[in-house]
């Protein structure tokens, strides 16, 4: 990967890659960690507004001007991160990253829009996912267990039906500058190539430094059951804050030893009891300077007691009989044949360099390190680091009918 800077002071991470497409994503560092109660959501909604309008396009001529090249676009919003992002065909991607910038850059925010489309839209996600059972289970976890400092990405119906079109252009203004944004792009590309059309198009401004707000919490570890009326199933999850492997390697060793987990749940409680239709382990890693461990499953209201015997009694045992080195040496084969599909398709570039570039990790292609990285770590190496970081204290939810 290299590290490029644009006239405007924008940041360029480029990944040039053998491909007929070209991926280009603003990556602006603020996402629901960053805003306060009362901004409960404002994340989310720029992420809708954003594609608005501007002086030169209508929110109709952003799409079309899309559309007719081919284009694929899309945003999202995390916990510590917001992005929009084109894949278009090369021979269009100068007029592609046109749009995207000044998509990105000019935004007009008009109130009739947030007022009479977008803020019924995000109101309806919101209200999708308190009607998703296995989210609010998570989002309930994660709230009773960090407390204040969390809240989920979507937003606060509340913070949202009271939210005016100047809240959220205040909110734009304060992050959306300086060095919060980065430009991330994989492509068949000359770094002369692209950094002419980045300077042609790209308007960053610097008005002020950006500070992130802490993350400080203290974890609550107490149980919490939720009742659901809609729920025809009982949900099981549990919550395990993890402290941060110090190095790149131990990181990879730990995540292959949660994978291990996962493949370990789902044997012992889908393949050899038939308890449940799928059980997983993950690490969520978007909230600063912390890192959490995901269990879940769901099964039968009337199967709740016994799979949740099931359930943690298999993650008492993992740590003696979840890491044969058959599994390890498994679940590096599948993962190193997981990181060759992703050097190879453009649409999981952006991530990886993103993360590499938050790591200080730009030594090298980040494809190429992992997998390297992957060579090297032994059996025993993923042994220790897994049960040296997942031998902890968690939390449990549970989500049943009422």
């Amino acid at each position: 990967m290299k590290v490029l800077k644009g006239k405007s002071g924008i940041t360029v991470l480029f990944r040039p890659m053998k491909t007929g497409l070209v991926d280009m994503h603003y990556y602006v560092k603020v996402g629901a960690i960053d805003e306060s109660s009362a901004e409960w959501g404002y994340c989310h909604a720029l992420e809708h507004m954003v594609f608005a309008g501007t002086e030169k396009r209508t929110w109709l001529q952003i799409n079309r001007d899309w559309e007719k090249i081919g284009a694929y676009y899309n945003a999202h919003t995390h916990h510590d991160r917001t992005t929009y992002d084109v894949t278009c065909l090369k021979k269009h991607w100068q007029e592609s990253y046109e749009v995207l910038a000044d998509m990105f850059y000019n935004c007009q925010f008009p109130k009739d829009r947030w007022e009479d489309v977008e803020k019924p839209a995000v109101i309806s996600e919101i209200e999708a996912d308190l009607d998703d059972q296995g989210t609010v289970l998570a989002e309930t976890l994660y709230r009773t267990g960090i407390g204040d400092s969390y809240h989920s990405i979507v937003g606060g119906l509340d913070t949202i039906r009271s939210a005016t079109i100047d809240d959220l252009t205040s909110f734009y203004q304060e992050y959306y500058q300086g060095d919060n944004v980065y430009l991330v792009v994989t492509g068949d590309l000359t770094e002369k190539q692209l950094m002419r059309v980045v300077n042609r198009y790209d308007r960053l401004q610097t008005r002020k430094q950006v500070k992130r707000k802490q993350f400080n919490f203290k974890f609550n570890y107490g149980p919490v059951t939720v009742e659901s009326k809609g729920a025809q199933q009982a949900y099981l999850q549990t919550l395990m804050p993890v402290d941060i492997p110090r190095t790149y390697r131990t990181r990879v060793g730990l995540c292959l030893g949660v994978a291990c987990l996962s493949q370990y749940l789902f044997e012992e409680l889908r393949e050899k009891r038939g308890l449940v239709y799928g059980a997983s382990a993950s690490l969520y890693w978007e909230l600063p300077d912390q890192v959490f461990l995901n269990c879940k499953t769901a099964t039968e209201m009337g199967r709740l007691d016994k799979t949740q015997r099931a359930f943690r009694a298999a993650l008492n045992r993992f740590p003696e009989e979840g890491l044969s080195a058959e599994r390890i040496n498994n679940i590096k084969r599948s993962e190193a044949f997981a990181t060759i599909g992703e050097q190879e398709n453009i649409d999981t570039s952006a991530g990886a360099l993103w993360e590499a570039y938050e790591e200080e990790q730009t030594d090298m292609d980040p494809y190429k390190k992992h997998l390297r990285t992957l060579d090297r770590l032994s059996v025993e190496s993923i042994r220790t680091t897994t049960r040296l970081h997942l031998l902890g204290k968690d939390k449990l939810g549970k989500l049943v009918g009422s």
